[in-house]
């Protein structure tokens, strides 16, 4: 009986032992693919580091990567500084964050989030749907961000020019628009 006592402790304390150590669970976000699958994509946003204007690390490097992958012009040089804090309150305005240019888990997964709506709807889908709505006489202009609104839904912004208007001589604007995955083309 004391054998199976002693076991009964270590084996807890054993499993213990082998268990990751970390900060806290992964958040699995659910992704449709083109082929309609449905896919989870697993972030990483409570194993990062918050960073802040002063850090240096491979961790503001990735950082910085990871905003330029999403259309925010930043040096990659592993150096959090004011450019790159003034980026990140940027972002984080952009969606719907509170902007205090720190990014913690909230900013890290957002990150995460956009690179993978990104994936799902790219700037060449939305200017079809652009094009779709408004005439084959519109061309499209923007930063190729994808933003998000107060209710969470992400689009791009684009302004819209009328080619003729253009070939006229003006600027052809037509106005500013948001577009959505859904088809949705809203006038700002």
């Amino acid at each position: 009986m004391t054998v199976k006592k002693t076991l009964l402790v270590m084996i807890p304390a054993i499993a213990l032992m082998a268990a990751p150590l970390g900060t806290g669970t992964a958040t699995i976000t659910h992704a449709a693919s083109k082929d309609g699958q449905v896919q989870k994509v697993e972030t990483k946003a409570e194993t990062r580091p918050p960073l802040r204007k002063g850090s240096r690390s491979s961790y503001v490097k990735d950082l910085q990567q990871s905003l330029k992958d999403v259309k925010y012009t930043v040096g990659v040089d592993g150096i959090f500084g004011t450019q790159t804090q003034n980026i990140v309150r940027e972002f984080q305005v952009d969606h719907n964050l509170s902007s205090d240019g720190i990014v913690g888990p909230m900013t890290w997964a957002a990150l995460d989030e956009n690179k993978v709506e990104r994936k799902q709807f790219t700037e060449k889908e939305a200017i079809a749907l652009g094009t779709k709505k408004l005439g084959s006489k519109i061309v499209f202009s923007g930063d190729g961000r994808l933003l998000k609104d107060s209710k969470g839904k992400a689009y791009y912004l684009y302004k819209a020019a009328n080619k003729d208007w253009i070939d006229q001589g003006g600027t052809g604007t037509i106005g500013w628009f948001h577009i959505y995955k859904d088809g949705r083309v809203v006038e700002q």
